[in-house]
């Protein structure tokens, strides 16, 4: 209760200093026509910071070209953006929003959500970033056109478009059996523009570790130990064309998964390896959408099927699989969603923009194998049926367009249960270089399937039934942009934003134990945070950073949980990256740090910090050929990365669970015709 106070508090603070500001300001930076003002602050995407009146953040992939990052590689730099994995860099990834669970972060592939009932959150690093050409993260305030459940953000991605005819070739190696292959195609095709790609990877993983056998003071039982049953194929194709008005777009994506087990006790030198478990994900969307106007009216609908096969397979028979004493052997998952949405815009008048969202869905979750009669009686075949709707309004609150309230209102409806949930934001463009922004809103999320039924593999299903989580969120953010003439005439963009979130009936995601794990609701949880990133361009030089302070406690009254940190949430984390440009080429350094964070809830394992840098370079050896090569992890710090008991608990570090991979080399060959 204490924070909605400090809320309502810091909520009419913003408002009296937004409103405040002296007249003298507004009026100095008026150039435009009034009657063009509303349309060009709206629309202008010239700039970042105009795409919402919330804090968001634009990745453009190109600028890590050739280096093979996948998304969570490039989400790690977004502030106040926790990527979870479980592993090493193709383990299951998940992504957490100023503390967020991953459930409440809603991802779009080119207008495309990939949340689906039966998955608890999208798996990132199951999203190719072969064709991307930027990648958006919303924090805060969510835009009406986004109609999920995004509890805690948006991370929406948006392929390439291009429409001259060229084909792109890009080849990899790496460490631990990587190779990669991409064949990217464009051109002209009747009268619109058409994209096809295919990209194919392998890795083996089998990268060496320290492994302790979790016995840390019996040193006669360590060993180098090699990672086995640790290896990923991945496969994907996509099929884009559009005009002015229509978009078709079809994409497939298939992995095969090795799960290996638990590093203690395992990988021992010399011993074959035991048979492990494989999960094999194949999943094809199919879309297409109609973009029209009317007078000043535009409006859009799309039409998307998505579906989905998930099997999974333990190869260790008669002993204990990789969710416990079950013995589950066998268990598949068969999903299909059939969605509708439409989407409108209008100006009203000169100083209103109403924008409207509203949006169907319907899936069907299909179980087969073991579980069903270990936990689901039975019964085999799930239905849910989702209805959303969001209705937005800008308006300009003085004549130049400058000053921005923005109130929004949603509704969402998941079978027999519905709620609403509001949002308002305030913009002021204070100048050409400085902006502020706050917003503050309400938001609920129903459980999903994949919650409330498990995965088949290592989650189980919850031991009671999952209730909709509500909450709060407050944000006050300030933007700068311009020259820094101190600093050599750099051109500048940084950003500082703080934030408040306050969060009951929490769904959060719990390790029981290292084979399996739950989804459980806690009472509450409390979050707040500061939030910095920026960039630094010279001539020669490029400097980028972001650093993200947070504090997310379970505020479980009567509980032994209450005044904990939640898990997986670093108090600290922070990522910098230096450029040198020269000639044709070019090099780069990079440093990342993430905190200290828990493994549980009872805060009784902590993962130690850990600092990682790596070095690279691209040159081109034509206009149409480039060479890319570098080292992740220089000095190999995931070779000394651990665990160490927490909570008062005594006694010396141990290895993680999961080990992951440490120093490796990369090399990309990428060639355009």
């Amino acid at each position: 209760m204490k924070l909605y106070k400090k809320n309502r508090r810091a909520a009419a603070l913003l408002l009296s200093i937004l409103f405040t500001m002296p007249p003298s300001v507004s009026q100095a930076i008026v150039e435009l026509p009034e009657e063009h003002v509303i349309a060009s602050v709206i629309y202008d995407e010239s700039e970042d910071r105009y795409l919402s009146p919330g804090m968001v953040t634009v990745i453009r992939p190109e600028e890590w070209a050739g280096e093979q990052r996948t998304l969570p590689d490039l989400l790690d730099n977004v502030p106040g953006l926790r990527v979870i994995r479980l592993g090493g860099r193709f383990g299951y990834s998940v992504a957490s929003v100023r503390g967020s669970s991953s459930s409440q972060v809603a991802v779009y592939v080119n207008g495309v959500l990939m949340n689906l009932q039966s998955e608890a959150a999208v798996d990132l690093s199951a999203i190719p970033m072969g064709a991307v050409e930027r990648i958006e993260v919303y924090r805060g305030f969510i835009p009406a056109r986004f109609g999920a459940q995004a509890m805690g953000g948006v991370i929406n991605i948006v392929t390439k478009s291009p429409d001259e005819p060229q084909t792109n070739v890009s080849l990899g190696l790496g460490s631990f059996g990587r190779y990669k292959a991409t064949v990217l195609h464009s051109g002209r095709l009747g009268g619109g523009s058409f994209l096809g790609l295919f990209g194919y990877e392998t890795y083996d993983g089998d990268f060496r570790y320290w492994n302790d056998n979790a016995t840390p003071f019996n040193v006669s039982e360590h060993y180098t130990a090699r990672r086995q049953n640790n290896s990923s194929e991945n496969m994907d194709m996509l099929l884009k064309w559009e005009d002015g008005h229509w978009q078709a777009a079809a994409s497939f994506v298939r992995r095969n998964r090795e799960l290996p087990s638990v590093a203690p006790g395992m990988d021992r030198p010399g011993e074959p390896a035991p048979p492990g478990a494989t999960l094999d994900t194949a999943r094809w969307d199919l879309s297409l959408a109609r973009r029209q106007s009317s007078g000043a009216l535009n409006w859009n609908w799309r039409a998307v099927y998505t579906g989905q096969n998930k099997e999974f397979i333990n190869r260790r028979a008669g002993a204990a699989s990789s969710i416990g004493g079950l013995n589950i052997a066998h268990s598949e998952y068969d999903t299909t969603r059939f969605g509708l949405a439409l989407d409108a815009s209008l100006p009203i008048g000169e100083r209103h923009f109403l924008e409207l969202f509203a949006g169907y869905s319907r899936e069907r979750l299909g179980v087969r194998g073991d579980m069903i009669f270990e936990y689901f009686g039975g019964i085999d075949r799930y239905d849910s049926t989702e209805w959303s709707f969001n209705i937005q309004n800008t308006m300009a609150l003085d004549r130049a367009g400058m000053f921005l309230f923005t109130p929004s209102v949603r509704w969402h409806r998941l079978d027999d249960e519905s709620r609403a949930t509001w949002q308002a934001a305030l913009t002021k463009e204070l100048s050409p270089n400085w902006m502020i922004k706050g917003t503050y809103g309400t938001y609920a999320r129903a459980p999903n399937m994949h919650e409330r039924f498990g995965d088949g593999a290592f989650i189980l299903p919850p031991s009671d039934n999952l209730r909709w989580e509500t909450g709060t969120q407050l944000d006050v953010g300030v933007i700068w942009n311009g020259t820094v003439e101190p600093l050599g005439g750099a051109h500048a963009n940084a950003s500082l934003s703080g934030f408040m979130r306050r969060t009951d009936d929490l769904i959060e995601f719990f390790m029981e134990n290292p084979r399996f794990a739950r989804f459980h609701n806690i009472a509450s949880a409390e979050v707040k945070g500061v939030e910095m990133e920026g960039r630094l361009d010279w001539e020669r030089w490029a400097l980028s950073f972001s650093a993200t302070w947070m504090d997310a406690i379970n505020r479980t009254p009567d509980t032994r949980f209450y005044g904990m940190k939640l898990p997986n949430r670093p108090e600290w984390s922070a990522t910098a990256r230096l450029t040198r440009r020269f000639g044709r080429g070019s090099v780069f350094a990079e440093y990342q740090y993430i905190g200290e964070n828990y493994a549980d809830a009872s805060q009784r394992v902590a993962f130690e910090s850990r600092n990682v840098w790596n070095l690279g370079f691209r040159y081109d050896l034509s206009p149409t050929t480039r060479i890319t090569a570098g080292v992740n992890d220089v000095f190999n710090s995931a070779y000394d990365w651990r665990m160490r008991p927490a909570g008062g608990i005594g006694g010396p570090s141990r290895m993680l669970w999961h080990p992951v991979e440490g120093r490796s080399l990369y090399l990309t060959l990428s060639m355009t015709f």
